[in-house]
């Protein structure tokens, strides 16, 4: 079966008694969706094209777990530490359990959020997972729903939207456009004046973190394909051109290929080796 090639989980595998790492974990992204009453999900993604190229063509599970009334905080709704050490315990059963059964199952992400976390995964195998997520769920006193959606259905909440392109996921024509946080790092002045010329191009400012010196922006942007690689050829080297740097939490690769001391890929504006000697030689050819 095609899961079983993956880890349940993605997680970094240590030595327990010599802490040695015997594999790293896998790349993970935080994301912030914005409910339509302006509330907001957090949201943890496992970032393995692999794996979701492959959970593309097979069901995503959610996993909603009721929690305790004292679990939660009275401002925001949000799980408690108790209540995230509960939601947790259960996340761990479950893969040891998914994983002792050998049911082809895989860990996608999760979302924090109006009164819960929730869980995706995918499978091969509905009926044995359910049958053992609810055993799972029964051990640790949790109420569980469980919904099946498909990827591409979930993806504008639960992906970096750049994963949406890249995955070729078709997506529901009112998904298509959707609020998007974008984060930049850089010094104070250069990200004042990022701010100015973004606000010129509709975005909206949500904040300035000082200590760790990032702008957060938000915009209603298209998050398929080519729309959302237009976003960020716009925004990205407009940022470098500032001195800043754009995070990379939308983007597949992350921030470190926006890092000022690298050049910028071509994907994103930057100038090959090809393009630079065209732009000095006027290189042509018809």
């Amino acid at each position: 079966m095609t899961l079983l090639q993956f880890d349940i989980t993605g997680e970094q595998v240590s030595d327990e008694k010599t802490e040695e790492v015997i594999r790293e974990a896998e790349p993970h992204r935080g994301l912030v969706r914005y409910r339509p009453d302006g509330g907001e999900l957090f949201i943890h993604t496992r970032v393995n094209m692999a794996l979701l190229r492959a959970a593309a063509s097979l069901p995503i599970l959610l996993l909603k777990l009721t929690p305790r009334a004292n679990e939660l905080t009275p401002r925001d709704a949000l799980l408690t530490p108790k209540g995230s050490s509960r939601n947790y315990a259960f996340l761990e059963r479950l893969c040891e359990d998914l994983a002792a059964a050998g049911c082809p199952a895989c860990y996608i992400a999760e979302q924090h959020g109006e009164g819960r976390r929730d869980f995706y995964f995918t499978t091969e195998d509905i009926a044995g997972f359910e049958e053992v997520a609810r055993t799972a769920a029964e051990a640790l006193a949790f109420p569980l729903n469980l919904e099946e959606h498909s990827l591409a259905a979930v993806a504008p909440l639960i992906l970096p939207a750049e994963a949406i392109g890249d995955l070729g996921l078709k997506i529901a024509s009112d998904a298509r456009i959707r609020p998007t946080r974008f984060e930049f790092w850089g010094a104070e002045p250069s990200l004042a004046r990022l701010r100015a010329e973004l606000e010129k191009r509709g975005y909206r400012f949500l904040g300035l973190e000082t200590f760790s010196r990032e702008l957060r922006m938000m915009k209603s942007v298209p998050i398929d394909g080519e729309g959302f690689l237009a976003v960020l050829r716009e925004i990205v080297p407009l940022a470098r051109s500032l001195q800043c740097s754009y995070c990379g939490t939308e983007t597949v690769e992350g921030h470190e290929q926006f890092l000022l001391a690298r050049p910028l890929p071509q994907r994103y504006g930057g100038v090959g080796r090809g393009g630079l000697f065209r732009r000095i030689f006027g290189g042509g050819g018809s």
